[in-house]
Protein backbone atom coordinates (compact mmCIF):
# COMPACT_ATOMS: atom_id res chain seq x y z
CA UNK A 1 0.00 0.00 0.00
CA UNK A 2 2.69 2.11 0.63
CA UNK A 3 4.10 1.66 -2.46
CA UNK A 4 1.30 2.68 -4.26
CA UNK A 5 0.81 5.89 -2.55
CA UNK A 6 4.35 6.79 -3.47
CA UNK A 7 4.28 5.90 -7.58
CA UNK A 8 0.72 7.75 -7.54
CA UNK A 9 0.82 10.02 -10.32
CA UNK A 10 0.86 14.05 -8.52
CA UNK A 11 -0.48 16.98 -9.16
CA UNK A 12 0.89 20.29 -9.37
CA UNK A 13 -2.45 22.21 -8.12
CA UNK A 14 -0.42 25.34 -9.47
CA UNK A 15 0.16 23.69 -12.70
CA UNK A 16 -1.21 25.83 -15.61
CA UNK A 17 -2.71 23.58 -17.83
CA UNK A 18 -3.71 24.69 -21.66
CA UNK A 19 -7.03 23.78 -21.18
CA UNK A 20 -7.86 25.29 -17.88
CA UNK A 21 -6.43 29.06 -18.66
CA UNK A 22 -9.60 30.42 -18.77
CA UNK A 23 -11.04 28.65 -15.47
CA UNK A 24 -8.56 31.48 -13.56
CA UNK A 25 -11.63 33.99 -14.42
CA UNK A 26 -14.15 32.63 -12.68
CA UNK A 27 -12.41 31.78 -9.04
CA UNK A 28 -12.06 34.08 -6.28
CA UNK A 29 -9.09 36.12 -7.00
CA UNK A 30 -9.12 37.96 -10.24
CA UNK A 31 -6.55 40.17 -10.43
CA UNK A 32 -7.76 44.08 -11.11
CA UNK A 33 -6.52 47.17 -12.24
CA UNK A 34 -4.20 48.96 -9.32
CA UNK A 35 -5.99 52.02 -10.83
CA UNK A 36 -9.76 50.89 -10.96
CA UNK A 37 -8.82 49.10 -7.10
CA UNK A 38 -7.56 53.06 -6.19
CA UNK A 39 -10.70 54.63 -7.61
CA UNK A 40 -13.09 52.26 -5.56
CA UNK A 41 -11.00 53.45 -2.31
CA UNK A 42 -10.57 57.18 -2.88
CA UNK A 43 -14.75 57.17 -3.99
CA UNK A 44 -15.60 54.67 -0.59
CA UNK A 45 -14.02 57.49 1.52
CA UNK A 46 -15.07 60.56 -0.07
CA UNK A 47 -18.03 58.88 -0.59
CA UNK A 48 -18.33 57.46 3.13
CA UNK A 49 -17.17 61.00 4.72
CA UNK A 50 -20.37 62.73 2.60
CA UNK A 51 -22.88 60.16 3.73
CA UNK A 52 -21.58 60.22 7.30
CA UNK A 53 -21.75 64.17 7.59
CA UNK A 54 -24.96 64.62 6.04
CA UNK A 55 -26.27 61.93 8.65
CA UNK A 56 -24.88 63.31 11.57
CA UNK A 57 -25.84 66.32 11.03
CA UNK A 58 -29.45 65.14 10.82
CA UNK A 59 -29.70 63.22 13.27
CA UNK A 60 -27.65 65.85 15.83
CA UNK A 61 -31.07 66.89 17.80
CA UNK A 62 -31.07 63.27 19.06
CA UNK A 63 -28.21 63.41 20.92
CA UNK A 64 -28.02 66.07 24.42
CA UNK A 65 -24.56 66.64 23.18
CA UNK A 66 -26.02 68.48 20.41
CA UNK A 67 -29.42 69.18 20.52
CA UNK A 68 -30.30 72.15 20.99
CA UNK A 69 -27.22 73.76 19.24
CA UNK A 70 -26.83 75.52 15.57
CA UNK A 71 -25.44 73.32 12.87
CA UNK A 72 -22.21 75.50 12.95
CA UNK A 73 -21.68 74.76 16.34
CA UNK A 74 -22.22 71.36 15.94
CA UNK A 75 -20.41 70.93 12.79
CA UNK A 76 -16.72 70.27 14.39
CA UNK A 77 -18.31 67.44 16.45
CA UNK A 78 -19.95 65.97 13.19
CA UNK A 79 -17.36 66.06 11.27
CA UNK A 80 -15.04 64.20 13.62
CA UNK A 81 -17.94 61.40 14.38
CA UNK A 82 -18.22 61.10 10.35
CA UNK A 83 -14.43 60.53 9.71
CA UNK A 84 -14.85 57.49 12.48
CA UNK A 85 -17.45 56.55 10.50
CA UNK A 86 -15.12 56.45 7.56
CA UNK A 87 -13.02 54.48 9.61
CA UNK A 88 -15.92 51.94 10.57
CA UNK A 89 -16.68 51.35 6.96
CA UNK A 90 -13.26 51.27 5.85
CA UNK A 91 -12.88 48.29 8.52
CA UNK A 92 -15.86 46.56 6.96
CA UNK A 93 -14.37 46.35 3.72
CA UNK A 94 -11.15 45.36 5.28
CA UNK A 95 -13.25 42.21 6.94
CA UNK A 96 -15.23 41.59 3.78
CA UNK A 97 -11.89 41.11 1.77
CA UNK A 98 -10.38 38.87 4.47
CA UNK A 99 -13.59 36.71 4.44
CA UNK A 100 -13.57 36.51 0.22
CA UNK A 101 -9.83 36.51 0.11
CA UNK A 102 -10.08 39.29 -2.40
CA UNK A 103 -9.26 43.09 -1.55
CA UNK A 104 -11.64 43.91 -4.89
CA UNK A 105 -15.04 41.73 -3.37
CA UNK A 106 -16.45 45.52 -3.61
CA UNK A 107 -16.06 45.84 -7.63
CA UNK A 108 -17.53 43.03 -8.09
CA UNK A 109 -21.27 43.84 -7.54
CA UNK A 110 -22.47 40.72 -6.10
CA UNK A 111 -25.96 41.02 -3.63
CA UNK A 112 -24.32 39.45 -1.01
CA UNK A 113 -21.41 41.98 -1.39
CA UNK A 114 -24.01 44.43 0.02
CA UNK A 115 -25.89 42.38 1.92
CA UNK A 116 -22.38 42.11 4.06
CA UNK A 117 -21.99 45.46 4.27
CA UNK A 118 -24.78 46.32 5.79
CA UNK A 119 -24.83 42.76 8.39
CA UNK A 120 -21.38 43.81 9.63
CA UNK A 121 -22.58 47.58 9.53
CA UNK A 122 -25.13 46.35 12.09
CA UNK A 123 -22.78 44.14 14.02
CA UNK A 124 -20.53 47.20 14.47
CA UNK A 125 -23.36 49.72 15.68
CA UNK A 126 -25.14 46.92 18.04
CA UNK A 127 -21.68 47.19 19.49
CA UNK A 128 -20.28 50.12 19.65
CA UNK A 129 -23.41 52.10 20.74
CA UNK A 130 -24.06 50.66 23.54
CA UNK A 131 -20.13 51.19 24.60
CA UNK A 132 -20.56 54.69 24.08
CA UNK A 133 -23.54 54.89 25.94
CA UNK A 134 -22.16 53.04 29.01
CA UNK A 135 -18.92 55.10 28.85
CA UNK A 136 -20.43 58.20 28.88
CA UNK A 137 -18.91 59.59 25.40
CA UNK A 138 -23.07 60.33 24.34
CA UNK A 139 -26.57 60.27 25.52
CA UNK A 140 -29.50 60.40 23.77
CA UNK A 141 -32.54 62.59 23.82
CA UNK A 142 -36.16 61.66 23.60
CA UNK A 143 -36.24 62.27 19.49
CA UNK A 144 -33.66 59.07 19.31
CA UNK A 145 -35.68 55.57 19.34
CA UNK A 146 -33.83 53.33 21.12
CA UNK A 147 -33.79 49.58 20.31
CA UNK A 148 -34.43 47.54 23.65
CA UNK A 149 -32.80 44.13 22.29
CA UNK A 150 -29.79 46.27 21.60
CA UNK A 151 -30.10 49.20 23.92
CA UNK A 152 -28.68 50.92 21.36
CA UNK A 153 -30.21 53.63 19.28
CA UNK A 154 -32.35 53.43 15.75
CA UNK A 155 -30.80 56.29 13.77
CA UNK A 156 -27.39 55.05 13.80
CA UNK A 157 -27.86 51.26 14.04
CA UNK A 158 -29.81 52.57 10.38
CA UNK A 159 -26.93 54.47 9.43
CA UNK A 160 -24.05 51.88 9.61
CA UNK A 161 -26.57 49.30 8.05
CA UNK A 162 -27.70 51.26 4.96
CA UNK A 163 -24.62 53.86 4.38
CA UNK A 164 -21.61 50.78 3.20
CA UNK A 165 -23.55 48.95 1.18
CA UNK A 166 -24.79 52.58 -0.17
CA UNK A 167 -21.23 53.21 -0.27
CA UNK A 168 -19.66 50.36 -1.49
CA UNK A 169 -22.49 50.67 -4.54
CA UNK A 170 -21.74 54.54 -5.37
CA UNK A 171 -17.86 53.26 -5.55
CA UNK A 172 -18.43 50.48 -7.63
CA UNK A 173 -20.18 52.40 -9.98
CA UNK A 174 -17.34 55.33 -9.78
CA UNK A 175 -14.84 53.26 -10.08
CA UNK A 176 -16.16 51.26 -12.93
CA UNK A 177 -16.87 54.44 -14.79
CA UNK A 178 -13.87 55.85 -14.31
CA UNK A 179 -12.55 52.85 -15.91
CA UNK A 180 -14.74 52.85 -19.00
CA UNK A 181 -13.53 56.71 -19.47
CA UNK A 182 -10.32 55.57 -19.41
CA UNK A 183 -10.30 53.36 -21.75
CA UNK A 184 -12.19 55.10 -24.30
CA UNK A 185 -9.54 57.88 -24.34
Amino acid sequence: MTAERHNAPRHNLHANHVGNAGDCASSAYVRLPWRQLSRFFATTVVTSFVLNEIWEMAQMSAYIETAGHSWTSTLGLCTRAAAGDVGIILGIYAAGALAAGDLGWGLRGRWNTYATAAVLGLACAALVEPAALASGRWSYTERMPVVPVLGAGLWPLLQMTLLPPLTFLFARWWAGRSATKGALR
